[in-house]
């Protein structure tokens, strides 16, 4: 389970420990601490834990991680991105299936307050569930469960429970920082329970009253995705999206699509904003070609389709030159890919023009290619458009060159014209098979 070292978390792990070892003796807990390193008392903190987890005679591990907060994010968001990332790994080398927050029922109250005034949508009004797979915090397999046991337990409970076992805790002197909006928010709570006594009660039924309704959009977009989503054409393009069929849903049927489609790829949701950009740039819009980057991804238009595309490193790798000595496979990093030779005496390349130095480029434009035996030679910007590459995969696709002869243009295939070769000599079919780029 997650440990701060701060009161919800030891009452946790106080709590978690006991009722294990009545009814599962066989389990074991363990604490996960993070290291921040954004308070002058960090060390003080990981030590405390250290010291409370051999009191309570349950393992600690720990990690440090360092809070860079990117374009657009505050530090409170970029130390949560840090905090859930370090979890998910440490939880992938203890072995872990469950992992356990301290949330309680006063932060879901102040969690849905939050989202409302800086006007989040359905979903986020549904506020922090009590179980979901870890894939968001960085568990790709999603064989961890998260699990925030305490919900709907009032912070008032969690303090008689502290008083009844004499725990020990630290106090984050953060929390009382009014520059943060949580803390600022709890500082008017008093006031608004004055007003409002049933306050906190109300606000957990709407919460539920929004994940029932988040429920059921979610069902509703999940249903239209799977009749307009299909697989990516190419190494570097992930998912596609039939456009003819977006085009056809009502605006915020679309945006819904749109935001399910990027939490199945792992992305992060999209601001409403974002999202309406999204949905004129690559829907609304007919011309051009657009690109979006968001969250480690791509999404572009191309003719019938949008792609969910992994971002393409800047630049064009240099040319690279090499020899070819019989190998199989010819690995090239610089070109995120390899080119693959089979034995083809009937089609293939004459083996002498292959043992030449060989080298690989990017196109300089005006190239010709023949990609059938006998067929016309056509230029390649041509066999590129009928191959339903785009223009901006084209400039990362190598072509194979055997002295000024061209041999292979990447994502179209094999140069078909070659002088008669002398009787048995040996030809090869080469292929180039590219690897997407992949990030985070």
């Amino acid at each position: 389970m997650a440990l701060s070292g701060g009161r919800d978390s030891v009452a946790l792990l106080h709590a978690t420990r006991d009722a294990l070892a009545a009814a599962w003796p066989l389990a074991r807990v363990v604490a996960l601490h993070v290291h921040h390193g954004l308070q002058a008392q960090a060390d003080d903190w990981d030590r405390f834990c250290a010291v409370l987890c051999t009191d309570l005679r349950v393992p600690l591990a720990s990690t440090r991680v360092t809070v860079q907060a990117t374009t657009g994010e505050g530090i409170e968001a970029a130390a949560r991105r840090a905090r859930h990332a370090a979890l998910g790994r440490m939880c992938r080398e203890q072995g872990a299936r469950l992992l356990l927050f301290a949330h309680h029922r006063d932060d879901q109250v102040e969690t849905v307050l939050l989202r409302l005034f800086r006007g989040t949508g359905v979903a986020g009004m549904a506020g922090m569930p009590a179980s979901r797979p870890l894939d968001a915090l960085g568990d790709a397999n999603g064989e961890v469960r998260l699990l925030r046991p305490w919900l709907d337990v009032p912070r008032a409970d969690i303090d008689a429970y502290c008083a009844a076992h004499s725990l020990r805790w630290i106090d984050d002197p953060s929390n009382t920082d009014t520059r943060f909006a949580r803390n600022a928010l709890r500082a008017q709570l008093p006031a608004l329970l004055q007003a409002f006594p049933a306050l906190y009660d109300n606000v957990t039924q709407a919460a539920t009253h929004f994940a029932q309704a988040a429920g059921m959009l979610d069902a509703l977009a999940a249903q239209s995705l799977a009749t307009l989503v299909c697989s990516g054409r190419d190494a570097d393009t992930l998912s596609e999206l039939d456009l003819a069929g977006l085009r056809a849903l009502p605006p915020e049927h679309a945006d819904a699509v749109l935001r399910h489609w990027l939490r199945d790829l792992g992305a992060q949701p999209p601001s409403t904003a974002r999202l309406a950009a999204m949905r004129s740039q690559l829907i609304a819009h007919t011309g051009g070609e657009p690109a979006i980057a968001h969250d480690g991804l791509v999404l572009r238009r191309f003719r019938d389709r949008v792609l969910a595309c992994h971002a393409v490193p800047a630049g064009v790798p240099a040319p690279f030159a090499f020899a070819w000595r019989g190998e199989a496979r010819f690995v090239v990093p610089a070109w995120r890919g390899e080119l693959r030779f089979d034995r083809d005496d009937t089609f293939g390349v004459p083996e002498a023009v292959l043992r030449a130095p060989l080298h690989l480029a990017a196109r300089a434009g005006g190239e010709r290619i023949v990609l059938r035996p006998g067929g016309p030679a056509r230029a390649l910007k041509q066999a590129y458009q009928e191959a339903d590459i785009p223009a901006w995969r084209r400039a990362h696709l190598p072509l194979l060159w055997s002295g000024d002869t061209l041999v292979l243009a990447a994502g179209v295939g094999m140069h078909r014209r070659w002088p008669a070769a002398a009787p048995h000599a040996p030809r090869w079919r080469v292929e180039w098979v590219g690897q997407p780029e992949r990030h985070g």
